[in-house]
């Protein structure tokens, strides 16, 4: 990471200053990163090198597009990096997070609100909290990490007498849906706020979760099933009576019939992946002026463009192997509670990656959400960070110790 940046700072002749800082700042995230390898024998090896080699391709692509959003984006990173260590220190063992789940649940629930109530508007979408002359910070990019402490809590404690009732050909069906309630209200209320909030892209995320987790508890594809018609039903729904959405859909449909309007960040993506073909035209050889928000959503869109097929695909690699990983520690793990949580968190992990690379391919609609570790973000930055916390802690305490549930 620290090469790229330099190679991108003598490209854009940058000053000694600035390079010097942002040099310090990354090797005080390696200094962090290697506090984490004193416990090494304990938990996963591989998927925390992973994470930051993402997160250095990241850095090297937003400093090429715009130096200052970089230094602040290592700040970020070195920020989620000190938490991401405190939080894996600070808990003895993940498993005591279950005994929060209605907590967490609750939490989201909180920041979702708050955000509906209180939230500013920034590119359309009414995400942010702003805490005047402090920060401004996205409450969603938090819910996501309790909304899987609750989902995985909930499921730990109830997935047999759900699975059991699911079995149930007379009345099971309708004891098993009692019993999934609570998922049930917290997905149903996720959705309406996201969709209130013009978060297309958490709404998206959010049910692909529990669709995810609708499936765990139960066993059965039917419930996956029928989450997935009525999530079609609502979307209909939401493309007739909420008009963003309806303009979201339009411009994925027929990005060429408004392209300097609703269609032009689609078409400038399209057309910046068709000239990077194979190997990319050269690093610093695009034209990202041309295409809106290229340093958060539609920073693949710069890497296809510039490092082409090759890097975009090498890039995806990393991110198959990170969501890998953090799988494999969840079917290894012997405790449900931990299984479920690294499960549902790398289920976060691969669904915003697929959302924004469909989004940027026209393969689903543009939705504005983040790519892991790489798109700019303080928020998604720090939050992700503290969920790799989190997934290294499962390899830790849940490998040898007993499943319990």
């Amino acid at each position: 990471m620290s090469l790229g940046i330099v190679l991108v700072c003598l490209h854009q002749e940058q000053s000694l200053v600035r390079v010097c800082r942002v040099l310090t700042v990354a090797g005080s995230f390696l200094v962090a990163a290697m506090l984490m390898q004193v416990d090494t024998a304990r938990r996963d090896y591989l998927l925390l090198p992973t994470a930051s080699m993402i997160t250095g391709c990241g850095i090297i692509f937003l400093w090429r597009l715009n130096p200052e959003l970089a230094s602040r984006q290592v700040v970020w990173v070195l920020m989620g990096a000190a938490l991401m260590v405190i939080t894996y220190y600070l808990l003895d063992d993940v498993r005591d997070l279950a005994r929060y789940k209605y907590t967490a649940g609750v939490g989201a629930v909180v920041l979702m609100a708050a955000t509906m109530i209180w939230g500013q508007e920034k590119g359309g979408a009414r995400l942010w909290l702003e805490i005047p002359g402090i920060l401004s910070f996205q409450p969603g990019e938090f819910a996501k990490v309790l909304v899987c402490v609750f989902l995985a809590g909930y499921v730990a404690e109830k997935g047999e007498i759900i699975r059991s009732y699911s079995r149930d050909p007379s009345f099971g069906a309708s004891l098993a849906l009692r019993h999934m309630g609570p998922l049930l209200l917290l997905v149903a209320f996720s959705l309406a706020i996201f969709v209130l909030l013009r978060d297309l892209g958490a709404a998206m995320l959010f049910f692909g979760l529990f669709v995810a987790v609708s499936y765990l508890a139960t066993n059965r594809k039917r419930y996956a099933a029928l989450m997935t018609v009525l999530f079609a039903a609502g979307a209909v729904g939401a493309y007739y009576y909420f008009p963003h959405v309806g303009r979201r859909m339009e411009a994925w449909l027929h990005p060429y019939a408004d392209p300097y309007g609703a269609g032009h960040q689609i078409l400038q993506a399209l057309f910046g992946l068709a000239a990077g073909g194979l190997s990319g035209v050269g690093f610093g050889m695009g034209f990202p002026d041309n295409l809106p928000a290229a340093e958060t959503d539609m920073i693949l869109a710069v890497i296809g463009e510039e490092a082409g097929l090759l890097g975009s695909v090498g890039l995806m690699l990393l991110f198959v192997a990170v969501c890998y990983r953090t799988f494999a520690i969840g079917w290894q793990s012997r405790d449900s509670f931990g299984a479920l949580l690294a499960t549902t968190l790398g289920m976060v992990f691969a669904l915003q990656t697929l959302v924004i690379a469909g989004g940027i391919l026209r393969l689903i609609p543009l939705t504005g959400i983040t790519l892991p570790f790489v798109s700019y973000g303080g928020s998604s930055i720090v939050v992700n960070f503290i969920a790799l916390s989190l997934v290294l802690a499962v390899s830790r305490d849940c490998m040898l110790k007993p499943r319990n549930g």
